[in-house]
């Protein structure tokens, strides 16, 4: 791959390990957009820049591929770079936020490209979600993200971790219901032959996953988080029965001061867990994968979905997702082939022979 690729956000934690994978497996030029202007040679440059500042857009190279690391990015910005041509690739897990950006790209148009839903999940969770949605005639499709407490994640992160437990969400489906996070709950075998884990319902994208079905209408989508060790997921249940989603929410960037001072706690691990339903409840079939940190697969994910992309020539124009770009069995090639001391395990339940 060659070119100029930009990241909005690299100084982070996916951003540092991003930029590795830029600088070890293409030939792009790299440009880090911040407001301290701090790069760090080898093809990566630096860009002086308040992205939310008036005529930004117009300071980003035309025709580049922009990657998302901070919803601090207006809409504005990916109107922008799709209008002039260029590809933005977003990896936020906030369904609002995907909302604006998809409604004002949708709005404005243009011959590029805007990408939603690239990373762990949304993005990885959405191709295993969506290929099973079309192998089956399910009503219905769960996806549990397991994330463990083995390492402090970047203050973005965990910020936007926080927020979630106090932000309803709409359920993806049919009949598009507002609930309340950990309104829903459930458990998953992230670990094959394991014990199930609890889970609690919390909202992030999964656009596209719902229209994949075959036949029939819209499936619904539920989304679930469980955190390892379990009991800080029984513990963070406990709060929000309680009713304090919304005061943790307000108060995100003291909660994360407090956890990045605590003891690390769990493994440093990333699972996923995608089940299928049937009108009587039954599991049609599932599908699993474990992996290491969320910010390598993270990573690994968005050069993945770089690399998919279509010629400069030949955009797929307008909003697409990573299910228009990669397929399941891409991604854990990619995965194990930029990721390769990490163990990435996979099974699957009910699903046709030949599929990983």
């Amino acid at each position: 791959m060659q070119g100029t690729v930009v990241l909005i956000g690299g100084t982070g934690d996916v951003g540092g390990r991003l930029v590795r994978l830029l600088v070890d497996q293409t030939a792009a030029r790299i440009l880090l957009v911040s407001r301290s202007g701090v790069g760090s040679g080898d093809r990566v440059e630096a860009l002086r820049l308040d992205i939310a500042g008036r005529g930004a857009a117009r300071k980003l190279p035309l025709g580049a591929t922009v990657i998302n690391l901070t919803e601090a990015t207006p809409p504005s910005i990916a109107v922008e770079v799709v209008r002039s041509g260029g590809s933005f690739l977003e990896t936020s897990a906030s369904p609002d936020y995907l909302q604006a950006l998809r409604r004002d790209v949708v709005e404005v148009g243009g011959p590029g490209t805007l990408v939603l839903c690239v990373g762990a999940a949304p993005g990885l969770s959405t191709l295993m979600a969506a290929e099973l949605v079309r192998e089956k005639e399910a009503v219905a499709v769960d996806i549990g993200l397991e994330l463990g407490m083995g390492r402090h994640y970047g203050t973005a992160a965990t910020e936007w971790s926080i927020c979630a437990f106090g932000r309803p969400y709409r359920l993806s489906g049919p009949e598009n219901t507002t609930v309340r996070p950990g309104d829903l709950r459930r458990s998953f075998a992230f670990e094959r032959g394991g014990r199930t884990r609890p889970a609690l319902g919390i909202g992030f994208p999964v656009d596209g996953v719902a229209d994949c079905s075959a036949s029939g209408p819209p499936v619904l989508v539920r989304t679930f988080v469980a955190i390892d060790p379990p009991f800080v997921t029984r513990a963070v249940g406990l709060l929000l029965r309680l009713g304090l989603g919304p005061v943790l929410s307000r108060r995100k960037r003291s909660v994360t001061r407090v956890l990045r001072r605590l003891p690390e706690l769990g493994q440093a691990r990333t699972r996923i867990a995608v089940e299928v339903q049937e009108a009587d409840g039954s599991v049609a079939a599932s599908r699993h994968v474990a992996a290491g940190d969320q910010a390598e697969v993270t990573a690994a994910m968005i050069l993945s979905t770089i690399r998919a992309l279509p010629p400069a020539d030949s955009p797929i124009p307008g909003v697409s997702t990573i299910i228009d770009h990669l397929t399941f069995a891409m991604a854990l090639d990619d995965l194990r082939r930029l990721l390769p001391s990490m163990a990435v395990e996979t099974w699957s339940t009910g699903v046709k022979r030949g599929r990983p």
